[in-house]
C-alpha cells in the first residue's frame, strides 16, 4: 500500500486561500505539476486541469477546490479600519472574540483583528442567518497594523503552522487542501503506472461561495457525460462519520444523493485493499452538512460520486462557533490516497461483475417455487 511523508500536504497547508485569492494555491499545485513532468491547462476561470491518459476511454475525474472560506476587505472606514465581506461560512464567534487574521500573501502579510459590526442588519436572504454555528453577517470589521493596502485584498485567520499530532494533521487549512494534496499525491503515483481508467484531476477555483468553479466546468460540457466525477473532500464529521475510522464513501451531500454506478468503482477499490491488508478502514455514509462539487456535475447530468475525509473543527469553527485550526486524521489520509491509486490500476469496473453474486441466483432458490395443483 501507499504511505504518504504528508510533506506535500504540510506545505500545502500553510499557504493562505480564500475564494477568487486562489493564486499562491494555483501557483503551488502548477509548480509540483511541473516539477513532476505532468502536462495541464488553466482554463479560462483559473481552473486547473490534468489527464493521464489510461487503456480504456472511459474516465475518472477527481476533483478538488483551491479555496477556503475568509474575507475581501472592499471599503476603508477611517485609519486602519476597513470592511470586508464575508466569503463562505465562517465560525460565529469570529468576530466578537476579536480574532487574529492576515492579509493573503507570503512576502508582505499584514495583520490585524476582527471587530464587531453592530451596525449591520441582515436580510432573511443571507445564507447563514440563525445558524447556531456559522456567523450571520454579511459583512465584518477588521482593523489592520497597516492602513497602507489595496483593496479588494483577501484575509484569513492567523492561525498556527501545520503540525502532525500522534494520528491528526492540525493545520490552518484542511477544507479543501487535503483534497488537492491527494489528488497531487495520486498523480505522481500513477503517473508512470500502466493505469486501466483514464484518470482526470481538476482543482477548481470559489467553491465556498457557490462551487462556482466547478459549476461553470460542468455547464461547458467538455467533460464527457461517460465519466465518472469524483469530488475529493473533507466534511464536518457526523454520527458513523468518525475521524480516524477511515476515508468516507460518499453517498450524498445536502443538496443530492449520488450515483451507484461511480459509488461501485470506489468500494471495489476498498474491497481489493481488505483483501490485502484486513485493518485497511473505510466508511460509507452520506454527508448531508455541506454541499460539494460532485453536486455540480450532477445538475448538469454528470454520474457522481465521492470521497471524503471526516473533518474537526470545519470551517475552523468548533462546535460552539469560536475559531480553531482545522484537524484531520493521518490514517484517514493514507487510505484515502490508497483508494484513489487502487483506482487507477483496477480492471474496468462492470455492474455484472460487481453484482455477480446476487445476479447468480443459487439453487436454494428453487425452494420459493410455489407448487399449484392441476384442478
Amino acid at each position: 500500500m501507499q504511505k504518504s511523508d504528508l510533506s506535500l500536504f504540510l506545505e500545502l497547508s500553510n499557504i493562505p486561500t480564500t475564494s477568487f485569492h486562489e493564486e499562491l494555491i494555483s501557483d503551488f499545485i502548477k509548480s509540483e505539476l511541473n516539477k513532476n513532468q505532468i502536462d495541464f491547462i488553466v482554463d479560462e476561470w483559473g481552473n486547473i486541469e490534468v489527464l493521464l491518459k489510461g487503456k480504456s476511454d472511459k474516465e475518472i475525474v477527481y476533483i478538488s477546490h483551491m479555496d477556503h472560506p475568509g474575507f475581501e476587505i472592499v471599503e476603508k472606514i477611517d485609519g486602519k479600519l476597513f470592511k470586508a465581506k464575508t466569503l463562505g461560512g465562517l465560525p460565529k464567534l469570529c468576530d466578537i472574540e476579536n480574532t487574529n487574521i492576515k492579509t493573503v500573501s507570503t512576502d508582505n502579510q499584514i495583520k490585524g483583528n476582527l471587530l464587531i459590526n453592530d451596525n449591520e442588519t441582515n436580510s432573511n436572504e443571507f445564507k447563514f442567518t440563525n445558524s447556531d454555528r456559522w456567523l450571520n453577517k454579511e459583512f465584518v470589521f477588521i482593523e489592520l497594523d497597516n492602513e497602507n493596502i489595496d483593496y479588494p485584498c483577501p484575509v484569513v485567520f492567523d492561525l498556527p503552522d501545520s503540525k502532525i499530532d500522534k494520528d491528526e494533521v492540525i493545520t490552518p487549512v484542511a477544507d479543501d487542501l487535503a483534497g488537492c494534496a491527494l489528488i497531487l499525491e495520486t498523480l505522481k503515483i500513477l503517473k508512470n503506472t500502466d493505469i486501466k481508467y483514464s484518470i482526470r484531476a481538476i482543482f477548481s477555483r470559489a467553491e465556498e461561495v457557490g462551487l462556482l468553479g466547478a459549476r461553470l466546468i460542468a455547464k461547458s460540457g467538455r467533460i464527457s457525460k461517460d465519466s465518472i466525477i469524483v469530488s475529493i473532500e473533507t466534511s464536518s464529521e457526523l454520527p458513523g462519520a468518525i475521524s480516524g475510522s477511515g476515508p468516507i464513501i460518499r453517498t450524498g451531500d445536502r443538496a443530492s444523493t449520488f450515483d451507484n454506478s461511480g459509488e461501485i468503482i470506489l468500494l471495489s477499490a476498498v474491497r481489493a485493499l481488505i483483501n490485502e491488508d484486513r485493518s485497511f478502514k473505510s466508511q460509507r455514509q452520506l454527508m448531508n452538512l455541506g454541499g460539494c462539487e460532485a453536486t455540480a456535475f450532477s445538475a448538469f447530468g454528470y454520474k457522481v460520486t465521492g470521497i471524503s475525509l471526516p473533518l474537526i473543527n470545519w470551517h475552523n469553527a468548533t462546535d460552539s462557533g469560536s475559531v480553531e485550526p482545522e484537524r484531520i486524521s493521518i490514517t484517514d489520509y493514507q487510505n484515502a490516497l490508497n483508494i484513489m491509486t487502487k483506482v487507477g490500476i483496477l480492471d474496468i469496473v462492470e455492474n455484472k461483475d460487481y453484482y455477480k453474486s446476487l445476479i447468480e441466483i443459487p439453487d436454494e432458490a428453487q425452494r420459493l417455487e410455489i407448487r399449484r395443483n392441476d384442478a
